[in-house]
C-alpha cells in the first residue's frame, strides 16, 4: 500500500467450511483461522495464481526476496493446515492462515524403514545453524530438533566460528548463504579449514546466487524455502557419509 491504507488482523476458532478450498482430509474439524487483509491495489489472476510460488514477487530488484507467502504457504501445509488468498484489482487482498488446533486429534503416520533408521542415528548427531535472520533460524531449528538432533545456533560466521573454536562436537554445519559480515561461503571455507571434513549444507534463496557458488568448499546446495523432509534427508545423507569416511 504505498499510498496508505487499511490493515486489518483477525483470528478466531472455526469449523472446517464447505467453501474452504482445501484438499480433502487436509485440515482437522477444527482450526483457528488468521486472517490479515490489506485495503491495497489487490491482485489480477495472472499475480494471483503466482503468489505463493517462491521467487516470485512484484517488488523491483533488491526490494523483495518473493519468499514470504511461498514461506508461509509451505509453514501451513508442514503443520497441517492451509494457507488461501482471495484478491481482485482495486478490492486489496486476503490472506489466510488455517492451522489446525490444539487438542484435535492427530492421524498417526508409521514411519517408514529408512525414517526410523534416521530417528535412532540422528539422536547423536549435533548441528551448527547459521542464520542471520532470529524468525527463520527458530523455524529450522525447531524442525532439527523435532527429528532429534542438538541444534546450536549462530546469528552470523564469526559467532558460528567462535562456536567451533571452543571444540564443542559439531558433526554438520547449516548456513544461510547471505549474512552481514562473512557469507555463508566464506564461513564454510573457514570452519572446514579448521575442522576437515565437516559436511556443510548451503542455503540460499537467490537463483542470481548461483555463479557464487563455485567460491567455496565442499557444501550442499539448498534453495529456500526448503521442505522439511528434504533437508533432514540431506543432513541425514551427509553425516551418513561422513561417518563412512571415519
Amino acid at each position: 500500500m504505498p499510498d496508505g491504507g487499511t490493515l486489518t488482523i483477525s483470528a478466531q476458532n472455526d469449523e472446517l467450511m464447505a467453501d474452504v478450498d482445501v484438499e480433502s482430509g487436509r485440515l482437522a474439524e477444527t482450526y483457528v483461522r488468521i486472517s490479515v487483509h490489506d485495503s491495497g491495489a489487490g491482485m489480477d489472476a495472472t499475480t494471483l495464481a503466482r503468489a505463493t510460488g517462491p521467487f516470485f514477487t512484484t517488488k523491483p530488484v533488491g526490494k523483495g526476496t518473493g519468499l514470504g507467502l511461498a514461506m508461509a504457504n509451505s509453514f501451513a501445509e508442514q503443520s497441517g493446515g492451509a494457507l488461501t488468498i482471495i484478491s481482485a484489482p482495486g478490492e486489496g487482498t486476503t490472506v489466510t492462515l488455517l492451522l489446525p488446533s490444539t487438542g484435535v486429534r492427530k492421524i498417526e503416520v508409521a514411519p517408514t524403514h529408512d525414517e526410523a533408521i534416521i530417528l535412532i542415528d540422528v539422536k547423536r548427531s549435533s548441528i551448527l545453524l547459521v542464520d542471520d535472520q532470529a524468525m527463520v533460524r527458530n523455524v529450522i531449528s525447531d524442525l532439527l530438533e523435532d527429528a532429534g538432533y542438538d541444534v546450536i545456533q549462530a546469528g552470523d560466521a564469526a559467532e558460528a566460528l567462535d562456536v567451533l573454536k571452543t571444540g564443542v562436537l559439531v558433526d554438520i554445519l547449516v548456513s544461510d548463504l547471505s549474512m552481514p559480515g562473512l557469507d555463508g561461503i566464506s564461513l564454510i571455507r573457514a570452519a572446514q579449514s579448521q575442522r576437515p571434513g565437516l559436511p556443510a549444507v548451503l542455503l540460499t534463496g537467490y537463483v542470481g546466487d548461483a555463479p557464487l557458488l563455485t567460491l567455496g568448499g565442499s557444501f550442499s546446495l539448498m534453495r529456500k524455502p526448503v521442505h522439511r523432509n528434504q533437508l533432514i534427508d540431506q543432513v541425514a545423507s551427509l553425516l551418513a557419509k561422513s561417518d563412512a569416511a571415519d
